[in-house]
């Protein structure tokens, strides 16, 4: 009885592994996050990792990691110029208006 349950859990871990969607981060995926996260976008971190950026994120959350001031500041630029100063499409009447 013993054998058989030790057996089927062994087997549940190896598909469990095998069917992973999230591959697990290597020492050298950690040591880029760190250098790279304080001064760069999570958008080119994930971009330079292969990882999506939310991936990015939650193990920079985990890992402690915080961005700095200067990024900071130009990631609230970045985010105000999207908002708020979005170039026209061609053909929308905004670019149409604006000749």
């Amino acid at each position: 009885m013993l054998k058989s349950t030790a057996n089927k859990r062994r087997k549940k871990k190896i598909l469990q592994t095998a069917f992973r969607k999230r591959p697990r981060w290597t020492r050298e995926e950690i040591s880029t996050l760190k250098r790279l996260y304080r001064s760069e976008s999570n958008a080119n971190i994930a971009r330079e990792l292969g990882r999506s950026v939310s991936s990015v994120v939650f193990k920079g959350y985990r890992l402690g990691l915080s961005k700095g001031i200067r990024r900071l500041k130009e990631m609230g630029r970045e985010n105000i110029n999207k908002r708020w100063h979005r170039q026209a499409k061609p053909g929308s009447r905004k670019a149409k208006a604006g000749r």
